[in-house]
């Protein structure tokens, strides 16, 4: 594909960290599940909620910090005088 039509993304470190943090509370819930600790299983699955929350949050975020960083950095161009012929 033709890289001036798509420009390269930027990946915030952030997002993949609260992903993996995300993916570890819902499998320790998942394990205290398992074992029958039902009361350490609700905390977990609720903290999953709120790790959920916050990888989402912060995916939006970096999604709108880029589109503004990237159209802030391009030089805009002063506007060309039309010529029409009557």
């Amino acid at each position: 594909m033709d890289n001036d039509v798509i420009p390269e993304r930027k990946r915030n470190p952030l997002v993949l960290a609260g992903a993996a943090a995300t993916a570890g509370v819902l499998l320790a819930g998942l394990g205290a599940f398992k074992s029958g600790n039902s009361a350490l299983s609700q905390k977990m699955m609720r903290a999953r909620v709120i790790m959920q929350f916050a990888t989402i949050a912060l995916m939006a975020g970096s999604t709108g910090f880029y589109a503004i960083s990237a159209n802030s950095s391009q030089p805009t161009q002063p506007a060309q005088p039309s010529s029409s012929q009557h």
